[in-house]
């Protein structure tokens, strides 16, 4: 069998010296080297591109043949022509790459296998390079994988005749049961390595032949020392970035015959490590009595992230995508209407936009599937790592959020959801008064009453006065509240909003917005904007509600008198009613009475209440949160 070796170059003369270094001081040397130099792209490489051309025509160690390019190929195009060159003479081949540095064993390696399995046809690939991952010790140098190496790797002519430049291949290997499986174990990374190819972003070759070797159920030798290491984490390669997370150590071992196994079959515990560095555990027979069958809706980001944990606690029977159809790493792709034909315990929503998985909670809900047999996947990862205990579905699909020692609390939104990670995992509300007193909150903008129920938690407040105006919101906050509220001892709520006068005013109300419902008319306005630039509401859950406000000056006097020898700290959240109600206490001298005041300001910015503040005595700090809000904390020393 006659073997050559081929080297493909460009313009990079360190890594083609290394390449080449390395190569001459292999035990076996090639029986002849075809070397490959693209020709030049641009002016700027001129100087670089010349050295690799001098090095080499400077090969005088082995038998060699030099073709250079007249014009630029890329990466792609040169190889495959390359390859497709010298295999009109030759039996078999061995690639390398100009930053494919090879071990003084690589050579004998890649001989040794491609003789040994130059009749095994289900052989399609010998490489050097060992992957990066974990197995059990082996009494064999090489182990059979489903994935090829183009690092330093070898084929023969009759298998390379399965290459094709494919771009259906995917389509074609999601629609069978089994290639969806193999596709997922072996090269689930190769979806965007395509899709970057077509795009234009990568010129790669590789995922081509991978792919075709998938399609085929084809197997790859490895070492289980990689013999190759690859030094193009630079940036200077075409298709290699500034990573080098598949980096091995490289085997220095000198070794003049290799154990290769006569058995090619894939090994389970090999499949599970190429699982770990693909993260596609879906694929595996991991199936297991006393799991939970589940159906996933969702396969992004999120789903991949947490696939693993995914699998190591349940049964997955299928996937429910509305765009996709098929198969998935061996498992169905169904519509939504196809669940009731599935046995399963529960559903997980794999979906981290909270909105949307609500939205789909919803209407699986509406299909007649009961809330407590649908999970949501930010319940089971990474959002229930803080104040936020646990996340469930109600039965009307909104969420009941478990807060750590402060009870539940009942969002519809995705805005509320946000609004309580805000109030208690940020834990903007959070303050200290360096006395011995009981402190007495007045929280005006209420909301869905999470901020109340995080001062509630704090054993120095005596009592929580809080406000809103719009009725929908009121009852919600009721709701999260009612422990609080049996004997009001602590807690006492209003129906209405706190503004500088008192009025009766008709607005319209959109429950996607509670957190920036506002009872000014202009400043609801601006609010609605934003949401609906945002997607967050819809115009046809407008509707139109009378509210009323009552001037600040009167219901807060009652209170300081009421409350003398406590602290009384002012919490606003009020979408632009600040402004006014500042201005009002200061007027009417009551600003002076607090000791603390916590304020978000919106679009008007916080010059005129920082004014009004300083007059008064207090120290401050501001806050922007972006260009149209921010916080201002304020304390005045008695």
């Amino acid at each position: 069998m006659k073997i050559a070796t081929l080297l493909f170059t460009y313009h990079r003369s360190y890594h083609t010296r290394e390449v080449l270094s390395a190569l001459r001081k292999n035990t076996v040397l090639p029986q002849k080297l075809f070397v490959f130099q693209d020709g030049l792209k641009s002016n700027e490489d001129d100087c670089e591109w010349k050295q690799v051309n001098k090095l080499i025509k400077e090969i005088d160690w082995c038998d060699t043949e030099i073709i250079v390019s007249d014009m630029n190929r890329g990466l792609a195009v040169s190889i495959v022509s390359g390859i497709n060159y010298v295999f009109k003479e030759y039996d078999a081949i061995i690639v390398l790459e100009d930053d494919c540095v090879s071990a003084p064993s690589y050579m004998q390696f890649m001989l040794q296998g491609l003789t040994k399995y130059e009749n095994n046809k289900q052989v399609y690939s010998v490489s050097g390079y060992g992957w990066p991952i974990q197995l059990e010790t082996r009494q064999c140098d090489a182990y059979s994988c489903g994935r090829v190496s183009t690092w330093g790797w070898g084929t023969w002519k009759d298998r390379w005749a399965k290459y094709n430049k494919d771009f259906d291949i995917l389509k074609r290997m999601k629609a069978d049961q089994t290639q969806s499986r193999n596709l997922s174990l072996w090269g689930s990374d190769l979806e965007a390595m395509l899709l970057g190819t077509f795009a234009g972003r990568l010129d790669s070759w590789g995922v081509f032949w991978a792919l075709n070797v998938i399609e085929n159920k084809g197997i790859c030798m490895n070492p289980t020392v990689s013999l190759i290491k690859h030094i193009g984490w630079d940036g200077t390669g075409t298709n290699a970035a500034y990573t080098d997370e598949s980096s091995v150590e490289l085997s220095e071992d000198k070794v003049d015959q290799f154990i290769f196994p006569d058995d090619t079959c894939i090994l389970d515990n090999t499949k599970r490590a190429f699982a770990d560095l693909y993260g596609c555990h879906t694929a595996l027979p991991m199936e297991e009595a006393g799991k939970e069958s589940i159906l996933v809706y969702g396969m992004g980001y999120f789903f991949t992230a947490h696939e693993k944990e995914l699998c190591e606690n349940y049964n997955i029977k299928a996937f429910i995508n509305t765009y996709q159809q098929g198969w998935f790493a061996g498992k169905k792709v169904i519509h939504a209407g196809d669940i009731e034909k599935y046995e399963y315990e529960k559903i997980i929503i794999m979906v981290l936009d909270i909105q949307e998985s609500m939205d789909i909670a919803k209407r699986l809900i509406s299909k007649g599937i009961r809330a407590e047999r649908i999970i949501l996947g930010i319940s089971l990862f990474g959002e229930c790592n803080g104040m936020i205990e646990n996340i469930r579905l109600t039965k009307d699909g909104g969420l009941l959020l478990d807060m750590k020692e402060a009870g539940s609390l009942k969002v519809r939104t995705k805005d509320e959801f946000n609004n309580v990670r805000e109030v208690f995992e940020d834990q903007i509300y959070q303050y200290f008064i360096n006395n011995s007193k009981k402190d007495v909150i007045i929280d005006v903008g209420m909301n869905i009453g999470d901020a109340s129920l995080y001062f509630l938690k704090n054993a120095r407040v005596e009592k929580v006065y809080a406000y809103e105006p719009f009725k929908e919101t009121y009852l919600t906050a009721q709701e999260n509240l009612k422990d609080f509220l049996r004997g009001a001892e602590r807690l006492e709520i209003f129906p209405y909003g706190i503004s500088d006068e008192n009025a009766t005013r008709t607005l319209l109300f959109n429950r996607g917005m509670t957190c920036g419902q506002s009872t000014i008319e202009e400043m609801r306005k601006k609010n609605y904007e934003f949401y609906a630039r945002q997607g967050l509401i819809q115009q046809k859950d407008n509707e139109e509600e009378q509210i009323e406000t009552r001037d600040a000056a009167e219901v807060f006097l009652p209170i300081l008198s009421r409350h003398q020898g406590c602290n009384i700290v002012l919490k606003m959240d009020c979408e632009g009613e600040e402004y006014g109600i500042v201005r009002r206490l200061f007027d009417t001298g009551i600003l002076a009475r607090f000791s603390f005041i916590m304020l978000e300001w919106h679009f008007k910015g916080s010059g005129d209440i920082l004014y009004y503040l300083k007059q008064t005595g207090f120290s401050y700090w501001s806050i922007h949160k972006n260009k149209d809000m921010g916080m201002v904390y304020a304390y005045r020393e008695k």
